[in-house]
């Protein structure tokens, strides 16, 4: 919802991908061009003239997002597509593309599909390119997101707007205007974020503009993730300033959807990377952090009972499929891996039973929206009780990480690890273990080291070697608490 999308509205460029020896995957043949910007502007054109010869199509700006490769199985490649057709009408088109090995799921994938699909327009909801070995599946159209079609249709966003105008407080007899809506986000067959700006006209008044935004799910946790909102805005901790989170507005039942407003900030990492991260230490972020964190956990939701965190086994079986599938990029590295792996698992059985607090469960740098020194916490599709060092470690994980995908120096993010950890040890009543911190941090590190490599990052998977030897420094640290 907003939540992932404030902080992707002011998302820095996507990085240029290296070609590295992944990207030249033989039973992906296809797969450099493919991550070619430049390459695949006038072949998406060519291919537009074969699919929709009456349009005239002339593709603009191709814009590659997010990559998941799986060496020797397939990639998804999701592209933004710029271009205009021969009216001079510009279009702006998400494409999610799969190519499979050998492009052995062509058929299958196109097989049974619709001609067309709400919110697609004229475009294909789904085409293949023989010549690519790729299959394209045009944004809206989700199988298992399938109402997604009818938050692209104005008029039907306005009359949702005029059923839940007491949200945006407006008086009941306000009326919406205009919207006009701005994709964010989307995960096929799991979220979708949009970015909505409507006009509503209220008595005598001149139209009042809001900004909003709308998370679409794929089944009806939308809703627990709803209420848990409005019991975490509720709070006291949120009342006092220790904690801000955007508060949602309604809850779209029939779509699966929340609408929550629009917290006017920036994604906190493009702060950062301003203010140089070197700099970070200076700032009094890493103490707000550990405020905003310590005060959500000790948030009571007596009323809604709270999904329970994830097990050590669950934790456990993550590690275990990231560290195999790092082994997929690295088979030289899998006897250290599953070295990693047994020490992780003989340390999970230590563990004495822990405090239970209410978690975020993704709180890491990607989930803070910053406005000059105020800082708010976004996207709690994870919330859950369980053991508070499992937050606690996802953002100790997100910082060191960053000497690895930002090349930044060892030195201030280690000092600012120290003053987040040191500030939360303030602010609660439980004990920051370090060989249970260091337990969780590890196993994040593998997690982000297989995401860079499926993800092709440019800059981490240079650093890959440097990512291996921080895992194993935290290693270390676990195995060193526990003999202290």
């Amino acid at each position: 919802m907003h939540d992932l999308e404030s902080k992707n509205a002011a998302r820095p460029k996507a990085k240029r991908r290296r070609k590295t020896k992944w990207a030249e995957d033989r039973h992906l043949p296809q797969l450099a061009r493919a991550l070619d910007a430049a390459w695949m502007k006038p072949a998406l054109q060519e291919f537009f003239r074969r699919e929709y010869p009456d349009r005239g199509l002339q593709v603009e700006r191709v814009n590659i997002g997010k990559v998941y490769h799986k060496p020797g199985k397939d990639c998804r490649i999701t592209y933004d597509v710029h271009c205009r057709d021969r009216e001079n009408k510009i279009y702006s088109m998400w494409f999610q593309t799969k190519m499979s090995a050998n492009g052995k799921d062509r058929a299958g994938d196109r097989e049974g599909m619709p001609r067309a699909w709400p919110g697609c327009g004229f475009w294909k909801p789904v085409s293949v390119w023989p010549e690519m070995d790729m299959v394209l599946f045009t944004f809206p159209y989700d199988r298992k997101l399938p109402h997604l079609g009818y938050l692209l249709e104005t008029e039907w966003v306005k009359r949702q707007v005029d059923a839940n105008l007491a949200g945006f407080g407006f008086a009941g007899n306000a009326e919406c205007r205009e919207v006009t809506c701005k994709k964010v986000k989307y995960m096929p067959g799991k979220r979708c974020v949009l970015r909505y700006e409507i006009a509503v006209a209220e008595a005598a008044r001149e139209l009042q503009r809001k900004v909003f935004f709308s998370k679409t799910y794929d089944d009806a946790q939308s809703r627990y993730v709803h209420q848990i909102l409005q019991r975490v805005c509720a709070s006291a901790a949120c009342r006092d300033g220790r904690l801000s989170v955007p508060a949602p507005i309604a809850h779209l039942d029939a779509v699966n959807t929340i609408w929550q407003h629009a917290w006017d900030g920036e994604n906190f990492d493009a702060v950062m990377q301003r203010l140089g991260w070197n700099n970070f230490p200076q700032t009094d972020f890493p103490e707000k952090i550990a405020v905003m964190l310590a005060a959500l956990h000790q948030i009571v939701i007596a009323d809604l009972p709270l999904r329970r965190g994830p097990s050590a086994e669950a934790i456990l079986a993550n590690a275990r499929g990231d560290a195999n599938d790092i082994a997929r990029f690295f088979p030289d590295k899998l006897d250290a891996l599953n070295e990693i792996v047994k020490v992780l698992e003989a340390n999970a059985a230590l563990f004495e039973p822990t405090p239970q607090a209410t978690l975020h469960g993704s709180f890491k740098l990607a989930q803070l929206l910053c406005r000059g020194t105020q800082l708010a916490l976004i996207d709690f599709d994870s919330i859950a009780v369980g053991d508070p060092l499992y937050d606690v470690a996802e953002f100790v994980a997100s910082l060191a990480y960053l000497r690895v995908s930002d090349e930044i120096p060892a030195a201030p993010l280690n000092e600012s690890i120290e003053r987040y950890l040191a500030s939360y040890q303030q602010q609660v009543a439980w004990p920051v273990e370090r060989r249970r911190l260091a337990w969780y941090v590890a196993i994040f590190l593998l997690g982000k080291i297989h995401s860079s490599l499926k993800r092709l990052e440019e800059k981490s998977v240079a650093n890959i070697a440097g990512a291996f030897d921080l895992a194993q420094n935290w290693i270390n640290v676990m195995v060193v608490s526990k003999v202290l």
